[in-house]
């Protein structure tokens, strides 16, 4: 019976003579080990194995990779890298869009003149699912043919920018939640879940006209939602806070101006 013998399961020889942390650097380089982007070869050159996985993930038709990039975000999210997670979204969204732009240029139009809205108006229609507003959307449609391709993208572009504007809700990077809500709400405006993550962000930096407003709108599409009615009373309650510490500070004001000094 033949034994395994040290110099077998020794180190490769090219590490033979290497440190741990050397070690380490040049493992991490194997996208299947990586802890952090490494995009070089760690001599001055490039990764080849991390530009070959790369390149794969933009093989296939825009529906494809726009595809699979919305499922990668999908899962970031499951396990809470909502950073990741919104990253991919907008990868996807990147692909759609650089096919629409490609698709002008072939029809003698630059895309580089139009404005932002036109690029919306371009990807999007006026039809939108809705369901219970709190999780990221995944639609389960299938490869699109010639007939509905246009649709099928306009679909999955609109889901990739709610799902993002969850992401962004969680990274409490307001702002962005109400910009991309506001894209979808401009050719879908009956599409509650953009209604209500828009008045979410918008009760979390105090615009409470605005998230008032989006609870309104978003109620008229689902009236019966205790989604919409839950934050009304929280948008409530937060203006009556403010109200308080609005008088409170003008109270303040005025016995300053008025105290008698002696």
């Amino acid at each position: 019976m033949a034994t395994t013998t040290a110099s077998v399961m020794g180190p490769h020889q090219k590490y033979a003579f290497e440190d741990t942390t050397s070690l380490i650097k040049d493992i991490n380089r194997l996208p299947l080990f990586m802890t952090e982007l490494d995009t070089t070869d760690g001599e001055g050159g490039s990764n080849l194995a991390l530009e070959a996985l790369q390149a794969i993930a933009y093989e296939g038709t825009p529906f494809e990779i726009a595809t699979n990039f919305k499922q990668q975000g999908n899962d970031c999210f499951k396990l809470k890298q909502y950073k990741d997670a919104a990253e991919y979204y907008g990868r996807a969204i990147t692909a759609i869009l650089q096919k629409d732009q490609k698709i002008e240029e072939n029809n003698g139009e630059n895309p580089t003149d139009k404005a932002e809205k036109d690029k919306m108006d371009s990807t999007f229609d006026a039809s939108g699912k809705h369901g219970p507003p709190i999780h990221v959307t995944s639609d389960n449609c299938g490869p699109p043919n010639a007939g509905n391709e246009a649709e099928k993208l306009k679909e999955l572009t609109a889901t990739c920018y709610l799902n993002r504007a969850a992401c962004n809700l969680e990274l409490k990077n307001y702002r962005r939640v109400i910009n991309d809500c506001a894209e979808v709400l401009k050719v879908q405006p009956l599409n509650a879940k953009a209604y209500y993550r828009s008045a979410r962000a918008c009760l979390a930096i105090d615009k409470i006209s605005e998230a008032q407003e989006c609870i309104e709108r978003g109620l008229e599409v689902e009236p019966q939602s205790s989604y919409f009615k839950d934050l009304a009373v929280k948008v409530i309650q937060r203006e009556d806070h403010l109200l308080k510490v609005q008088q409170q500070n003008t109270q303040r004001e005025f016995m300053k101006k008025h105290v008698v000094r002696i």
